[in-house]
């Protein structure tokens, strides 16, 4: 509860700066959740000329620390821009876009799932070559981690799928990135394709991606890979949307997730290994700070990328 209260808070603070939609509801025990879709607040271009910048966190209901480095970072753009007339220009030039918690039961009962145990990032219809047994999707019980549902997307995914649909709209691309932990030591940028061991869609441009982003900032923390290297996954939603824009040959679309290396946490505070929470969050309010702090750099990155997307991806291609 206490992320939805954080994410109720920063809405309330920056509500002048907003732009609030509601996706979808969903419902648990608990009682009933908006997924919410917020809009920085710039310019007015016509918006099919822009870029757009989507975020993504909540996406597993334990990964409270993606929710929170989604919300410091928005505040961090809409503070700069109050005194920087370079981060006023950027949002005039490039569209920022953000889904706080996707998965709003999930983080509400404290589990990784829905409040219907289907693992969001396993539900989408679309199968991988060599899938992870069991870590890869299962569908034998919701009971169990990483269910992909009974062959329908979920409500949460629904809602990702619409928003994304109706940015590219009115876009001339999307860069979106995804919030994770839990994963590895290492921070990691994974592009999409955890379907399969070939090379991406849009290769050369998250090629162009990492090497603009290893020459601007070369003292980054970031492994920059496949997702595939790590592991093959059925139901990626990412994947999914890939797949599903290039099928109408809509605009570019670049889907990224950031896998925050959340074991790194655990060896400076091993006993919440014994947390369920300890395994997906730094727990600790000075290390969120620090994590919250290690990410702006290639936040702000993505904004320039975006604000600047037309001319980047124009050059790369």
């Amino acid at each position: 509860m206490f992320v939805l209260n954080e994410i109720k808070s920063f809405t309330n603070q920056y509500r002048d700066n907003l732009i609030r939609n509601r996706l979808e509801t969903v419902s648990c025990e608990e009682g009933h959740f908006d997924i919410q879709l917020l809009e920085l607040k710039g310019a007015e271009p016509a918006q099919k000329e822009r870029f757009t910048l989507l975020l993504v966190a909540g996406v597993h209901g334990l990964e409270w620390i993606g929710v929170t480095v989604l919300l410091h970072f928005l505040s961090h753009l809409i503070e700069t821009s109050r005194w920087n007339s370079g981060v006023r220009q950027m949002l005039s030039t490039a569209r920022i876009v953000a889904i706080p918690a996707l998965n709003p039961t999930g983080i509400i009962q404290g589990r990784r799932a829905t409040a219907q145990g289907i693992d969001l990032m396993r539900n989408a219809p679309i199968k991988a070559e060599s899938p992870v047994p069991f870590l890869g999707g299962q569908t034998f019980s919701p009971v169990l981690p990483y269910y992909r549902g009974t062959g329908d997307l979920a409500p949460e995914s629904r809602a990702l799928v619409s928003a994304v649909n109706s940015l590219l709209e009115t876009s001339s691309g999307v860069v979106a990135i995804d919030l994770h932990s839990g994963f590895g030591a290492r921070d990691r940028v994974w592009t999409p394709w955890s379907m399969s061991s070939a090379r991406p869609p849009h290769w050369e441009h998250y090629m162009a991606l990492e090497n603009a982003l290893n020459e601007s900032f070369p003292d980054h923390v970031y492994t920059f890979e496949k997702q595939s290297e790590s592991y093959q996954t059925d139901g990626d939603l990412w994947d999914y949307l890939l797949v599903e824009n290039l099928n109408r040959n809509g605009p570019l679309f670049m889907p990224l997730t950031l896998e925050m290396g959340s074991w790194n946490w655990l060896k400076k505070a091993p006993w919440h290994a014994f947390s369920k929470l300890g395994w997906f969050h730094p727990i600790a309010p000075h290390r969120v700070q620090r994590v919250c702090r290690r990410h702006l750099t290639l936040l702000d990155f993505l904004v320039s990328v975006c604000a600047n997307g037309k001319d980047f991806f124009k050059k790369e291609a």
